[in-house]
Protein backbone atom coordinates (compact mmCIF):
# COMPACT_ATOMS: atom_id res chain seq x y z
CA UNK A 1 0.00 0.00 0.00
CA UNK A 2 3.13 1.80 1.07
CA UNK A 3 4.55 1.73 -2.44
CA UNK A 4 1.56 2.37 -4.69
CA UNK A 5 1.04 5.57 -2.59
CA UNK A 6 4.29 6.53 -3.19
CA UNK A 7 4.61 6.00 -7.03
CA UNK A 8 0.96 7.88 -7.44
CA UNK A 9 2.44 10.71 -5.86
CA UNK A 10 5.28 10.18 -8.25
CA UNK A 11 2.95 10.22 -11.20
CA UNK A 12 1.54 12.95 -10.54
CA UNK A 13 4.36 15.39 -9.60
CA UNK A 14 6.05 14.33 -12.31
CA UNK A 15 4.04 15.84 -14.52
CA UNK A 16 5.69 19.42 -13.21
CA UNK A 17 9.13 19.80 -15.09
CA UNK A 18 10.85 21.47 -12.13
CA UNK A 19 10.34 17.97 -10.43
CA UNK A 20 12.83 16.89 -12.70
CA UNK A 21 15.26 20.03 -12.15
CA UNK A 22 14.96 19.21 -8.36
CA UNK A 23 17.55 16.99 -6.67
CA UNK A 24 15.61 15.46 -3.39
CA UNK A 25 18.66 15.83 -0.47
CA UNK A 26 17.88 12.65 1.42
CA UNK A 27 20.62 10.90 4.13
CA UNK A 28 20.52 7.99 5.31
CA UNK A 29 22.21 8.48 8.46
CA UNK A 30 22.93 4.85 9.78
CA UNK A 31 23.39 1.65 7.96
CA UNK A 32 20.33 -0.75 7.21
CA UNK A 33 20.21 -4.36 6.97
CA UNK A 34 16.91 -5.94 5.71
CA UNK A 35 16.38 -9.74 5.88
CA UNK A 36 12.67 -11.04 5.02
CA UNK A 37 11.99 -11.35 8.33
CA UNK A 38 13.99 -8.13 10.25
CA UNK A 39 15.47 -4.81 9.37
CA UNK A 40 18.23 -3.99 11.50
CA UNK A 41 19.33 0.07 11.75
CA UNK A 42 23.55 -0.47 12.33
CA UNK A 43 25.96 1.99 13.95
CA UNK A 44 29.61 1.01 14.02
CA UNK A 45 28.94 -2.98 12.94
CA UNK A 46 26.44 -2.84 16.27
CA UNK A 47 22.16 -3.32 15.78
CA UNK A 48 20.84 -0.31 17.59
CA UNK A 49 17.14 -1.14 16.57
CA UNK A 50 15.76 -4.07 15.00
CA UNK A 51 11.97 -4.54 13.73
CA UNK A 52 11.07 -8.12 13.59
CA UNK A 53 8.61 -9.22 11.50
CA UNK A 54 7.35 -5.50 10.42
CA UNK A 55 5.23 -5.69 13.85
CA UNK A 56 7.72 -5.95 16.70
CA UNK A 57 10.35 -3.13 18.39
CA UNK A 58 14.02 -3.48 20.61
CA UNK A 59 15.77 -0.54 20.98
CA UNK A 60 19.04 -1.74 22.04
CA UNK A 61 18.00 -5.36 22.48
CA UNK A 62 15.30 -3.94 24.73
CA UNK A 63 12.19 -5.09 23.51
CA UNK A 64 9.49 -2.16 22.97
CA UNK A 65 5.87 -2.80 23.92
CA UNK A 66 3.44 -0.85 21.26
CA UNK A 67 -0.29 -0.60 21.73
CA UNK A 68 -2.32 -2.02 18.51
CA UNK A 69 -2.31 1.47 16.90
CA UNK A 70 1.10 2.36 17.45
CA UNK A 71 2.19 -1.58 15.40
CA UNK A 72 0.52 -0.35 12.30
CA UNK A 73 3.01 3.24 12.62
CA UNK A 74 5.77 0.59 13.08
CA UNK A 75 4.64 -1.71 10.11
CA UNK A 76 4.16 1.55 8.05
CA UNK A 77 7.64 2.38 8.69
CA UNK A 78 8.81 -1.14 8.33
CA UNK A 79 7.36 -1.46 4.66
CA UNK A 80 8.27 2.31 4.23
CA UNK A 81 12.01 0.80 4.23
CA UNK A 82 11.27 -2.37 2.78
CA UNK A 83 9.74 -0.21 -0.49
CA UNK A 84 12.82 1.60 -1.06
CA UNK A 85 16.21 0.05 0.00
CA UNK A 86 16.20 -3.18 -1.34
CA UNK A 87 15.38 -2.05 -5.14
CA UNK A 88 18.12 0.72 -4.55
CA UNK A 89 20.60 -1.63 -3.31
CA UNK A 90 19.74 -4.10 -6.41
CA UNK A 91 20.08 -1.55 -8.54
CA UNK A 92 23.28 -0.33 -7.80
CA UNK A 93 25.17 -3.94 -7.43
CA UNK A 94 23.28 -5.52 -10.73
CA UNK A 95 25.93 -5.77 -13.63
CA UNK A 96 28.78 -4.06 -11.49
CA UNK A 97 30.35 -7.70 -10.31
CA UNK A 98 29.62 -8.74 -13.63
CA UNK A 99 31.82 -5.81 -15.19
CA UNK A 100 34.41 -6.40 -13.07
CA UNK A 101 34.43 -10.21 -14.61
CA UNK A 102 34.46 -8.84 -18.28
CA UNK A 103 37.91 -6.18 -17.66
CA UNK A 104 39.83 -9.23 -15.77
CA UNK A 105 39.00 -11.41 -18.90
CA UNK A 106 39.65 -9.24 -21.82
CA UNK A 107 42.85 -7.72 -19.48
CA UNK A 108 43.56 -11.44 -19.43
CA UNK A 109 43.46 -12.32 -22.70
CA UNK A 110 46.09 -9.66 -23.84
CA UNK A 111 49.12 -11.97 -21.59
CA UNK A 112 49.64 -15.27 -21.30
CA UNK A 113 48.97 -14.63 -17.08
CA UNK A 114 46.56 -12.70 -15.31
CA UNK A 115 48.54 -9.37 -14.02
CA UNK A 116 48.42 -10.07 -10.01
CA UNK A 117 48.55 -5.81 -10.07
CA UNK A 118 44.91 -6.11 -11.47
CA UNK A 119 43.58 -8.42 -9.04
CA UNK A 120 44.48 -6.59 -6.21
CA UNK A 121 43.18 -3.34 -7.42
CA UNK A 122 39.91 -4.99 -8.72
CA UNK A 123 39.28 -6.60 -4.90
CA UNK A 124 40.31 -2.79 -4.16
CA UNK A 125 36.97 -1.84 -6.45
CA UNK A 126 34.87 -4.90 -5.13
CA UNK A 127 35.51 -3.61 -1.38
CA UNK A 128 34.90 0.09 -1.95
CA UNK A 129 31.45 -1.35 -3.90
CA UNK A 130 30.38 -3.30 -0.75
CA UNK A 131 31.24 -0.96 1.99
CA UNK A 132 28.73 0.81 0.01
CA UNK A 133 25.38 -1.95 -1.25
CA UNK A 134 25.98 -5.72 -0.22
CA UNK A 135 23.05 -7.89 -1.41
CA UNK A 136 23.48 -11.41 -0.45
CA UNK A 137 20.75 -14.41 -1.28
CA UNK A 138 18.72 -13.91 1.80
CA UNK A 139 19.73 -9.92 2.85
CA UNK A 140 20.33 -6.20 1.79
CA UNK A 141 22.60 -3.61 2.96
CA UNK A 142 23.45 0.18 2.50
CA UNK A 143 25.54 1.71 4.47
CA UNK A 144 25.38 5.30 5.94
CA UNK A 145 25.37 7.68 3.21
CA UNK A 146 23.60 10.62 1.03
CA UNK A 147 20.90 9.44 -1.60
CA UNK A 148 21.67 12.66 -4.23
CA UNK A 149 25.10 11.65 -4.26
CA UNK A 150 25.26 7.71 -5.53
CA UNK A 151 25.50 9.12 -8.85
CA UNK A 152 28.85 10.94 -7.33
CA UNK A 153 30.00 7.58 -6.00
CA UNK A 154 29.66 5.46 -9.10
CA UNK A 155 30.95 8.58 -11.83
CA UNK A 156 34.05 9.53 -9.40
CA UNK A 157 34.99 7.34 -6.77
CA UNK A 158 34.06 3.60 -8.52
CA UNK A 159 35.46 4.81 -11.87
CA UNK A 160 38.46 6.05 -10.66
CA UNK A 161 38.89 2.78 -9.08
CA UNK A 162 38.55 0.80 -11.95
CA UNK A 163 40.40 2.85 -14.71
CA UNK A 164 43.31 2.62 -11.87
CA UNK A 165 42.83 -1.78 -11.90
CA UNK A 166 43.23 -1.79 -16.00
CA UNK A 167 46.06 0.48 -16.74
CA UNK A 168 47.80 -0.23 -13.55
CA UNK A 169 48.20 -3.89 -14.77
CA UNK A 170 49.67 -2.58 -18.08
CA UNK A 171 53.01 -2.95 -16.57
CA UNK A 172 52.82 -6.25 -16.02
CA UNK A 173 51.23 -7.15 -19.63
CA UNK A 174 54.70 -5.18 -21.11
CA UNK A 175 56.44 -7.28 -18.59
CA UNK A 176 54.73 -10.48 -20.35
CA UNK A 177 55.33 -9.11 -23.55
CA UNK A 178 58.77 -8.09 -23.16
CA UNK A 179 59.14 -12.26 -22.13
CA UNK A 180 57.24 -13.20 -25.32
CA UNK A 181 59.49 -11.20 -27.52
CA UNK A 182 62.52 -12.10 -25.77
CA UNK A 183 61.49 -15.89 -26.48
CA UNK A 184 60.41 -15.36 -30.04
CA UNK A 185 56.58 -15.84 -29.40
CA UNK A 186 55.00 -13.58 -32.35
CA UNK A 187 54.80 -10.12 -33.14
CA UNK A 188 55.54 -7.62 -29.67
CA UNK A 189 54.71 -4.58 -32.29
CA UNK A 190 51.38 -6.43 -32.93
CA UNK A 191 50.57 -7.08 -29.59
CA UNK A 192 51.17 -4.09 -28.15
CA UNK A 193 49.24 -2.34 -30.57
CA UNK A 194 46.43 -4.58 -30.12
CA UNK A 195 47.25 -3.69 -25.91
CA UNK A 196 46.65 -0.52 -26.12
CA UNK A 197 43.41 -0.51 -28.79
CA UNK A 198 42.36 -2.91 -25.96
CA UNK A 199 42.49 -0.93 -23.43
CA UNK A 200 41.01 2.55 -25.10
CA UNK A 201 37.75 0.04 -25.67
CA UNK A 202 37.45 -1.02 -22.12
CA UNK A 203 38.25 2.37 -20.84
CA UNK A 204 35.17 4.13 -23.01
CA UNK A 205 33.02 1.04 -22.05
CA UNK A 206 33.71 1.55 -18.49
CA UNK A 207 32.84 5.19 -18.46
CA UNK A 208 29.28 4.29 -20.75
CA UNK A 209 28.38 1.52 -18.04
CA UNK A 210 29.21 3.44 -14.78
CA UNK A 211 27.43 6.30 -16.44
CA UNK A 212 24.26 4.59 -17.08
CA UNK A 213 24.34 3.31 -14.02
CA UNK A 214 24.85 6.47 -12.01
CA UNK A 215 21.86 7.93 -13.94
CA UNK A 216 19.64 4.96 -13.48
CA UNK A 217 20.28 5.70 -9.47
CA UNK A 218 20.02 9.14 -9.83
CA UNK A 219 16.05 8.60 -11.58
CA UNK A 220 15.54 6.24 -9.02
CA UNK A 221 16.29 8.46 -6.07
CA UNK A 222 14.48 10.97 -7.81
CA UNK A 223 11.77 8.73 -8.16
CA UNK A 224 11.80 7.71 -4.72
CA UNK A 225 12.27 11.63 -3.21
CA UNK A 226 7.86 11.40 -1.74
CA UNK A 227 8.58 8.11 -1.25
CA UNK A 228 11.16 8.92 1.44
CA UNK A 229 9.84 12.21 2.56
CA UNK A 230 6.72 9.52 3.32
CA UNK A 231 9.14 7.93 5.29
CA UNK A 232 10.56 10.07 7.15
CA UNK A 233 7.49 11.65 8.29
CA UNK A 234 6.38 8.29 9.66
CA UNK A 235 9.71 7.84 11.39
CA UNK A 236 8.82 11.14 12.89
CA UNK A 237 5.35 9.65 14.04
CA UNK A 238 7.78 6.68 15.62
CA UNK A 239 9.90 8.95 17.38
CA UNK A 240 6.74 10.46 19.02
CA UNK A 241 5.54 7.68 19.96
CA UNK A 242 8.53 5.87 21.10
CA UNK A 243 11.12 8.85 22.48
CA UNK A 244 14.16 6.68 22.63
CA UNK A 245 13.86 6.10 18.82
CA UNK A 246 15.48 9.38 18.62
CA UNK A 247 18.43 8.68 18.68
CA UNK A 248 18.64 6.42 15.93
CA UNK A 249 16.97 8.49 13.61
CA UNK A 250 17.32 6.94 9.87
CA UNK A 251 15.79 9.31 7.06
CA UNK A 252 17.65 12.84 7.32
CA UNK A 253 15.56 15.35 4.53
CA UNK A 254 18.39 17.93 4.06
CA UNK A 255 16.08 20.02 1.41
Amino acid sequence: MFRLACLSTFILLSSFSTLAKNKCDVELSHGLIITDSEIRIVDNGQTRVQINNDNQLLIRGYWVELSEQDTIVLRDYAMGIRDTVPELVSLATDGVNLGLSAIEQVVEGMSDKEPEVLKTQLQYVERALMDKFKRGDDFFFIAPQSLSKIDDFFTKEISKKIHSAVHGSLGAILVSLGDAFKSREGNIEDRITDMGQRMDIISKEIDKSLQKKALQLEEKAEEYCECLNTLDKTETRLQTIVPSLAAYDLVQIRS
